[in-house]
């Protein structure tokens, strides 16, 4: 079961960091430009209306948080999986003894 969760946030983090990398393509730069007006930025304009830059940022941060999410609930699961799998016997380490010895130097 827990191989099937892993399988399906890796499939889940990855379409979702692909979905992150063309809101950021789509988003305008500070100078005006940016790579979306290239790929046809008029049309997100046309789709959002004139704040379409307000929309697209808060979508971002809505679209980050959930990467991060799923992120951290994939290493979770990772963890937990090797956890049960490579548990190991208590190993039983042999003691150490600790001499002091006091050195004197003569002046």
């Amino acid at each position: 079961m827990i191989g099937f969760l892993i399988a399906f946030f890796s499939i889940l983090s990855v379409g979702i960091g692909i979905f992150a990398i063309l809101l950021v393509l789509m988003q305008r730069s500070s100078e005006g430009g940016g790579f979306g007006s290239s790929l046809g930025g008029s049309a997100v304009e046309s789709i959002f209306g004139g704040g379409a830059g307000d929309v697209l940022s808060r979508v971002t941060v809505k679209v980050i948080a959930a990467f991060f999410t799923v992120a951290l609930i994939l290493s979770m699961l990772t963890v937990h999986r090797a956890g049960v799998k490579n548990r190991l016997p208590d190993a039983h380490l042999p003691s150490v003894q600790v001499v002091e010895k006091n050195l004197e130097i003569d002046p």
